[in-house]
């Protein structure tokens, strides 16, 4: 990590790439938002952050909050880097990092994630990073959530400072390289620009080397020892390349804000969604009326064990295993641990012929946190049934999709369902 590090930090100071040798293109610092002379834009200061940069001149305790999903959560990936950067920056100011990311989900799950996994914690500065797992999600959606995350931060601390981070996979490299950021980040920008947040696309850079013959976005590094190799998987930086050109990004951004600094409280405007996702809420399972089929999982269990961070308590549901949610709103969800032994949810809403939902999929040869939504409700007052049924099907058959064969059949046995919370926008019926 060390060695990491000194790679990063001479990127930072120099310009040079540490893995190929050679010099990455100078970025200019602007000292507006003046576009530079690209199609894209990568920096938007708008209001900048400057209760987080008063707060590091004063020499207290800084709070940094990262939420996100895979390629924040990364370990000496872009956060770590970054967060690095500041201590070194700042030496004199202690910081504090929040972790609060979570691989393979978006801002549906992150807005109902930011009470108990970010503002708890008192946050001074909030990076947010969910641009390529919202990619595909439609854009009003994309706003609705990621406004939440943002109204969510401010009705509790108005003087939290927050910053949205973009990063891309390769497809979404055609939207870039014709001048647009690809879709999600666009819903986002939308929201950025109502509230004066400032934002950073970590991708400009990558699509500028790409284009400049300088860059391979998915491939071998041993097979191109004369280029930048981004990611092997289409998506997930390289620590060794790919994380320092994004970490680059977000430090070069930093340096253009920190001669703002001021003492005030941000605003709460009208929405631009009215029906953002601001009241979302995590509901913990033990708040509803659960039958005998439903025990909470030891903490001694390796399943509990691994994801206590996010969920302090998980019930384990064997077939047969209900209970019922009276809500009123259109939003409601699960927040669960999806794997092996997991199967087929059935959900009943309003008297409704029941839906089944699977919670196994071709990713299942580990377990993971996962959610899931109840479609099609409209805005009003409902009553949804989450059962258990223990049908069988061939999860074997599923596996194949990623090449994967069960050796072990008693690791899969099992069709039943692990929960920790409900989700849901709006207000609960008792």
């Amino acid at each position: 990590m060390k060695y990491l590090l000194a790679l990063f930090l001479a990127l930072v100071q120099t310009g040079c790439d540490p893995t190929v040798g050679k010099n990455v293109p100078e970025v200019d610092v602007p000292d507006t938002n003046v576009p530079d002379s690209s199609a894209l834009q990568a920096y938007h200061i708008r209001g900048g952050l400057p209760n987080f940069f008063s707060k590091i001149k004063s020499g207290k305790e800084v709070r940094i909050a990262y939420i996100g999903g895979s390629i924040t959560e990364a370990n000496n990936g872009w956060r770590d880097l970054t967060f690095k950067w500041f201590r070194e920056k700042y030496p004199v100011t202690p910081f504090y990092e929040i972790n609060a990311t979570i691989g393979g989900t978006g801002s549906d799950l992150g807005v109902f994630r930011m009470d108990n996994d970010v503002l708890v914690h008192e946050p001074d500065l909030v990076f947010v990073e969910f641009a390529v797992n919202d990619f595909g999600r439609d854009q009003g959606e994309i706003r609705k959530t990621m406004e939440g995350i943002v109204r969510k931060t401010w009705k509790k601390y108005p003087s939290a400072d927050i910053c949205f981070t973009y990063t891309l996979a390769e497809n979404m490299l055609e939207p870039m390289q014709n001048g647009q950021y690809q879709s999600s980040a666009i819903a986002m920008e939308a929201v950025a620009e109502h509230y004066q947040i400032p934002s950073v696309h970590m991708g400009v850079e990558v699509i500028r080397l790409l284009e400049a013959g300088r860059l391979i976005f998915t491939g071998n590094p041993e097979e191109h020892p004369d280029k930048i190799v981004f990611t092997r998987d289409k998506t997930h930086p390289l620590t060794a390349s790919g994380h320092p050109i994004y970490a680059n990004e977000v430090t070069r951004f930093m340096q253009m804000m920190e001669g703002n600094t001021a003492q005030k409280t941000h605003p709460l405007p009208a929405a631009l969604e009215k029906d953002n996702w601001e009241l979302a809420q995590m509901i913990p399972l033990s708040q509803f009326k659960l039958n005998e089929k439903w025990k909470v999982l030891p903490a001694s269990n390796s399943i509990s064990k691994r994801f206590v961070k996010f969920m302090p308590i998980l019930y384990q549901a064997d077939p047969g295993a209900t209970f019922t949610v009276k809500f009123k709103g259109k939003i409601l969800g699960a927040y669960d641990v999806i794997g092996p032994k997991t199967g087929i949810v059935e959900i009943t809403a309003d008297g409704r012929k029941s839906t089944e939902i699977y919670r196994f999929d071709q990713w299942c040869d580990n377990y993971r946190k996962n959610r899931f939504f109840v479609k099609d409700l409209s805005d009003g007052t409902h009553e949804v049934t989450f059962q258990v049924p223990g049908t069988t099907f061939d999860k074997a058959e599923i596996l194949k999709k990623r090449n994967i064969t069960i050796t072990n059949p008693a690791d899969y046995a099992g069709y039943g369902w692990f929960a920790s919370s409900i989700m849901l926008v709006g207000e609960l019926i008792n």
